[in-house]
C-alpha cells in the first residue's frame, strides 16, 4: 500500500489505522471546510464552535511490544481546547489533569463509537495526546484494558486498504 504521508509502499501490517479528520470535517464538502473549517493535522475548529483534537488510542498486543495505536479525533469543549492550545509546546504539560472528551470517529468492526466518553492526556510537545475511552463496557474500552491480539491488530489495518 501507498503511504499517503510518505508516498512509500509500506505492508499493510506496519501502518496503524488513522484517521485524517473528525468525521463531520470528513462529511463536509471542499467548499464547506474552506469556509468554516480551521485545521492543520492535529487540531480542528468548526464554524468556531467545535473543537477537535487529534491523539491516540493505543491498544495492547497480547505478545507483542509496541501496542497498537488508532488515530482517531476527540470533540473537547472550548475551554478544554484553549488549554491544550497554550500548552501545546510545554515540556511538561503531561502533569496537566486529564481533559473530558468525546471520540469524534466511528470506527468500524466496533459498535458504534462517535460520541462515546473518552479522557484526552498530554503526553508530551512531541507526541500526540492519549485518548483513553471512559466506557470499559465498550468493546473499545475492554480492548484498551485488555489487550488485543495480533488477528484483532491485522483486522484494524485491513481497514486502510
Amino acid at each position: 500500500m501507498i503511504c499517503h504521508e510518505c508516498g512509500n509502499e509500506h505492508a499493510v501490517d506496519e501502518l496503524e489505522l488513522a484517521f485524517v479528520r473528525p468525521d463531520d470535517v470528513a462529511a463536509l464538502s471542499p467548499e464547506e471546510i474552506a469556509s468554516r473549517v480551521q485545521e492543520n493535522k492535529d487540531l480542528s475548529i468548526i464554524d468556531g464552535k467545535r473543537f477537535f483534537i487529534r491523539g491516540l488510542i493505543s491498544l495492547p498486543v497480547i505478545s507483542r511490544e509496541p501496542p497498537y495505536s488508532i488515530g482517531a479525533w476527540v470533540e473537547v469543549e472550548q475551554t478544554s481546547f484553549e488549554r491544550v492550545y497554550e500548552l501545546w509546546s510545554e515540556p511538561d504539560q503531561e502533569t496537566e489533569p486529564a481533559f473530558p472528551a468525546r471520540l469524534a470517529n466511528s470506527i468500524p468492526t466496533l459498535p458504534e463509537t462517535l460520541g462515546i466518553g473518552a479522557s484526552l492526556l498530554l503526553t508530551g510537545p512531541t507526541t500526540r495526546p492519549q485518548i483513553i475511552i471512559d466506557d470499559i463496557s465498550h468493546p473499545l474500552g475492554q480492548q484498551q484494558r485488555e489487550g488485543i491480539n495480533q488477528h484483532v491488530a491485522h483486522e484494524y489495518s485491513a481497514l486502510i486498504a
